[in-house]
């Protein structure tokens, strides 16, 4: 029997996976979703009044957030009337820079909670600086390259270190 790759599901065993993209708004107010199982019924998944879905799971391990619908997976294997589960991935769909007006930024500020508190500070004593965006991929690989052997390193003789003094 050969197994056909689905529009909407991936499975694995009894186990069945389904990446679910939800907006801002959607992760932090609540969402309802429908679509069909494979069986053809129709299923409504919707969160509970409170319930937030989180970009990630574990920030040090970068593991997605992932909910389970228990018993909506497929039938399993010498018993199909015992069912895997369904696995819903979620992705938080985040604004595009600029999206908002001063107006909407002030008004989020004041609804959610935590924002961030402007510190005065004197223009003339303290530099202020702005983000660009980063590929990760080139963290390292600033500044003036001075080495020509790659395998040249500080611990096996190669330059000095610079210090920083202290006073």
């Amino acid at each position: 029997m050969q197994e056909k790759e689905h529009d909407l599901f991936k499975r694995k065993g009894a186990d069945l996976l389904v990446t679910k993209e939800v907006s801002v708004n959607q992760a932090l107010c609540g969402f309802s979703w429908q679509f069909t199982h494979l069986d053809g019924r129709e299923i409504i998944v919707k969160s509970q009044p409170g319930e937030l879905i989180k970009p990630e799971m574990n920030t040090t391990e970068s593991l997605p957030f992932v909910k389970i619908v228990a018993n909506e997976g497929m039938p399993s294997r010498g018993n199909p009337f015992v069912k895997g589960n369904l696995y819903i991935m979620f992705r938080v769909r985040f604004p595009e820079d600029n999206e908002f007006d001063k107006n909407t930024i002030d008004a989020l500020k004041a609804l959610l909670p935590d924002p961030d508190m402007s510190s005065p500070y004197d223009p003339e004593e303290v530099e202020e600086v702005h983000m660009d965006h980063a590929d990760l991929r080139h963290f390292g690989k600033g500044g003036a390259e001075s080495r020509t052997d790659p395998y040249d390193s500080d611990e096996e003789g190669g330059e000095r270190p610079v210090q920083c003094q202290q006073s």
